[in-house]
């Protein structure tokens, strides 16, 4: 227990004012609040600014003890037991969070250790429900990754929330990173009134969810995996699109090819191979239309000359195209973006 200076207010009065003293600073968030008969005790830092702070309550100032409260760890280095001291350096930094689900990568040399690993995430994140371990890359032609259960319950499936929209995925059926959620928002801010939109590999559907819900736009969303695309529908119906999207499980390459024409913007989110869809993303594209090529580059410059190059060997011409940096793969690997008009 810990004695220091603390308010006294009516209980009638406590979320109001505590509310106010974590608004100022002044409160202690430290040391748990108590309560005595009718009133509630909040220990504070700035005694003497505090009732001018609380002028027009009752609030009375006093002294009293309070029970620490245990001090969430800020990093996986500070939440981890168990892992030689020498080995430390190796825990990851960061993790990625889709819904309730942390996904961890897993230096080798921490494999002995990965599942102390996942209960840390767990110590570290009160709102995890579920730690996975990354299990090899990305890959196969549906784009999925094996994962290891580290901690927690074990599922795969769970409900993320992105940019006031809400999509249910199953992490070992469906691709989906929450790592592009800044480029998904930068995309749909882009969309303009009155556009037709082309999501080439829709995934669960979040460009083409949140371009219809936010821009009110019709969108093509094709995805050629059965589980996918069973989330793609679903995600449609949760956030009320279905006037707006036109869900399609098919090979991206029929579906554009079979409509010529017929796009303003076409989003070819696939960095593995979306240059061999770029003919049949050109058939489908009107005139002034824009096309965002992502891909997987050294550089920004190396993406670009791709793109170019791809272009030209189709015969096709450009009015512009700005690259740019989506996220790094690794040190010498990065995801961009080509934003090419015509």
């Amino acid at each position: 227990m810990v004695r220091c200076p603390c308010v006294s207010v009516d209980r009638r009065r406590a979320e109001e004012v505590r509310r106010t003293l974590l608004r100022s600073g002044a409160l202690r968030t430290d040391l748990r609040p108590r309560r005595e008969g009718e009133r509630v005790l909040f220990p504070v830092t700035a005694p003497d600014a505090v009732l001018d702070l609380l002028r027009g309550t009752d609030a009375e100032l006093s002294s009293a003890e309070f029970e620490e409260l245990p001090r969430r760890p800020r990093s996986l280095r500070e939440a981890v037991e168990g892992i030689p001291e020498d080995l430390l350096p190796e825990v990851p930094s960061s993790f990625d969070v889709v819904g309730d689900i942390a996904i961890i990568h897993i230096p080798p040399a921490l494999e002995p250790y990965a599942n102390e690993l996942g209960r840390a995430v767990l110590r570290m994140s009160p709102s995890i429900r579920v730690v996975l371990g990354e299990a090899g890359p990305v890959t196969g032609e549906f784009r999925l990754r094996d994962f290891v259960h580290l901690a927690g319950v074990e599922r795969t499936f769970t409900v993320h929330r992105e940019n006031g929209c809400v999509f249910e995925v199953d992490l070992a059926k469906a691709y989906f990173s929450p790592r592009l959620s800044g480029e998904r928002s930068r995309v749909v801010s882009l969309v303009a009134e009155g556009e037709r939109v082309l999501d080439m590999f829709s995934g669960v559907g979040p460009f083409a969810v949140q371009i219809a819900r936010h821009r009110r736009v019709p969108v093509t969303a094709v995805e050629l995996n059965p589980d996918a695309y069973r989330f793609l529908v679903r995600n449609v119906e949760l956030n009320r699109v279905k006037h707006l999207v036109e869900p399609v499980n098919d090979d991206a390459r029929n579906v554009a090819s079979s409509r010529p024409k017929t796009y303003d913007r076409v989003i070819m989110n696939h960095p593995s191979a979306s240059l061999e869809f770029l003919r049949e993303a050109l058939i489908a594209a009107r005139e002034g239309a824009t096309l965002h090529v992502y891909g997987f580059a050294s550089s920004t410059d190396d993406w670009g000359w791709k793109v170019r190059e791809r272009l030209e060997e189709l015969g096709h011409r450009f009015r512009s195209i700005d690259v740019r940096k989506v996220r790094e793969v690794s040190a010498s690997r990065i995801i961009a973006v080509a934003d090419v008009k015509f």
